[in-house]
C-alpha cells in the first residue's frame, strides 16, 4: 500500500488538533489509493467463509463510524445511527468515495480551531463519558483496523481472480 509523503522536518503537527488532522488525512488517503485502483466488481465480492464482509460493507461501516464519532460525537451532527445496516450495505465505491472526501474536509474544518482544552471536554457520545480526544483516537484506531481488513480482502480477491483465470 503506498504511503502518503510524511511531513518534512518542521512540518510535523504543531498541536493536538493538527495531530488528529494529520492521521485522518493519512488514513483517508490510504483508503482512496487502495480502493480507487479496483474495478467495481471487487467492491461487491464476498470472501468465502462464514461472517465475511464485502469491501462495500466494510467501507460503509468505516466511513459511517468515522462520521458518527467525529462529526456527531465531537461535532454537532446527528447522533442516530443504524450500525447493523452498515454491514449489509451494497453501495459502490463511486457512491461512497465522495463521503470519504467530504468527511475529511468536514473533520479538518471541525478540528481547525479546537484547542487541547476543548479536546478534553466531554463529547456528545450518548453514554456521555468520553472526552472528544478519545472519540478522535478511537476513529483513528478504527479506520486503521478496517484499512487492514480492506488490504487483506483486496489480496484475497486478487488471489481468487488469479485462481479463476488459471
Amino acid at each position: 500500500m503506498p504511503m502518503p509523503t510524511p511531513p518534512k522536518p518542521g512540518e510535523e503537527p504543531a498541536s493536538e488538533a493538527d495531530l488528529y488532522r494529520y492521521h485522518l488525512r493519512r488514513l483517508i488517503t490510504w483508503y482512496l489509493e487502495a480502493l480507487d485502483a479496483l474495478p467495481p466488481d471487487a467492491f461487491q465480492w464476498r470472501p468465502p467463509g462464514a461472517e465475511t464482509n464485502t469491501l462495500a460493507a466494510v467501507c460503509t461501516h468505516a466511513i459511517t463510524s468515522a462520521e458518527w464519532w467525529v462529526l456527531s460525537c465531537v461535532g454537532d451532527g446527528p447522533l442516530e445511527r443504524d450500525r447493523d445496516a452498515e454491514f449489509v450495505a451494497s453501495a459502490s465505491w463511486a457512491a461512497l468515495r465522495p463521503r470519504y472526501v467530504a468527511f475529511l474536509a468536514r473533520a479538518e474544518r471541525l478540528l481547525d480551531s479546537m484547542t487541547s482544552d476543548e479536546l478534553g471536554a466531554i463529547s456528545r457520545h450518548p453514554a456521555g463519558d468520553r472526552m472528544k480526544r478519545r472519540c478522535l483516537t478511537h476513529t483513528v484506531e478504527h479506520l486503521g483496523l478496517h484499512l487492514g481488513h480492506i488490504e487483506i480482502t483486496i489480496d484475497w480477491w486478487k488471489a481468487a481472480r488469479q485462481a479463476e483465470s488459471a
